[in-house]
C-alpha cells in the first residue's frame, strides 16, 4: 500500500466552485448535491441542538456556500433548517422544503423573499386546514406528496419533471440529508471541515436520522480538497450503496 500526501492547495476564492459542470441528471430526478459544514468532530452546530449552523465555518466557507447555491437550478431544505434560522437564497432561485407536520416558520425569508418561488412538500394525510394556512401565510405552493410521510423520491421527480431542475442543492438538515443518502438520491457531497471541536452526543451531525441498515453504507470518492488556513473544503462523489465485504 502506498500513501500519498496531498499537496496543499490554497483556496482561490475567485475560482473554487465558480463554474461547475455537473454530469447529466439521472433519469427522473435532478443531480443532487449536499453542502454542509461541520466541526472536526462532526457537529453541524456550535450552539444549541436545534440552532443554526452560524459560526461553524468561516468567511470562505460562507462565500463557497453562496457560490454553490448559484450553481443549482433549485434548492431544498428540511423544516428543521427553516426553524433554526433565516434561510436566504437569490430571489429567482426555486426553493423547496419538506414538512410532515406543517410546523414551519411562515415568516422565514425562505418564503417572504420570493413567495412565488417557494414550494412546500407535505404528506397527503396532512390536515387540509393546515395546508390552507401554510399557503395563505407563505404565498407558497403546497404540494401533497406521499401518504403519511413525504415521498422523497417522488418529490425529486416533481422537481425534475414539473419544474425542470436538472441540479438540486440540499443544505440539510441532518434528517433530510439522511433520507436522501439512504435512498441513494445523493450524487455529490461538499463538506467544509472546520478546525473546531464541539463534543456533545446530543448535537446533530451532517447525516443523522435512522441511518442505514447494519453493515450498509454509502461510500465517497474524493474529487478535490482545498485549504484556507486551517479550514478544509472537501468535494466527494457518492458511490452506490455498499455492504460489508463488497468494498473494492
Amino acid at each position: 500500500m502506498t500513501l500519498t500526501r496531498l499537496t496543499e492547495t490554497a483556496a482561490d476564492t475567485d475560482s473554487v466552485y465558480a463554474d461547475i459542470s455537473w454530469p447529466d441528471a439521472p433519469t427522473g430526478r435532478p443531480y443532487v448535491y449536499v453542502n454542509m459544514a461541520s466541526t472536526a468532530d462532526g457537529k453541524i452546530v456550535i450552539g444549541t441542538a436545534h440552532g443554526s449552523a452560524k459560526g461553524v465555518g468561516g468567511a470562505t466557507d460562507q462565500l463557497l456556500f453562496r457560490r454553490l447555491q448559484l450553481q443549482a437550478d433549485a434548492v431544498i431544505v428540511g423544516a428543521v433548517t427553516l426553524r433554526a434560522s433565516q434561510v436566504i437564497y437569490p430571489s429567482q432561485k426555486p426553493r423547496f422544503t419538506v414538512t410532515r407536520s406543517g410546523d414551519i416558520p411562515t415568516s422565514n425569508r425562505f418564503f417572504t423573499d420570493a413567495p412565488d418561488k417557494a414550494h412546500i412538500f407535505v404528506p397527503g394525510s396532512l390536515d387540509e386546514h393546515v395546508c390552507s394556512r401554510l399557503a395563505a401565510e407563505t404565498g407558497a405552493a403546497v404540494l401533497p406528496c406521499g401518504t403519511t410521510d413525504v415521498d422523497i423520491p417522488r418529490a425529486l421527480g416533481i422537481i425534475r419533471n414539473q419544474f425542470g431542475a436538472k441540479s438540486l442543492l440540499c443544505e440539510g438538515g441532518s434528517v433530510l440529508n439522511e433520507q436522501l443518502f439512504r435512498l441513494g438520491l445523493v450524487d455529490e457531497l461538499f463538506l467544509t471541515l472546520a478546525p473546531r471541536i464541539k463534543g456533545g452526543a446530543h448535537l446533530p451531525t451532517p447525516v443523522g436520522g435512522a441511518g442505514f441498515e447494519p453493515g450498509k453504507y454509502a461510500s465517497l470518492q474524493l474529487l478535490s480538497v482545498y485549504r484556507d488556513e486551517d479550514e478544509l473544503y472537501l468535494r466527494y462523489r457518492v458511490v452506490p450503496q455498499q455492504s460489508e465485504g463488497t468494498q473494492q
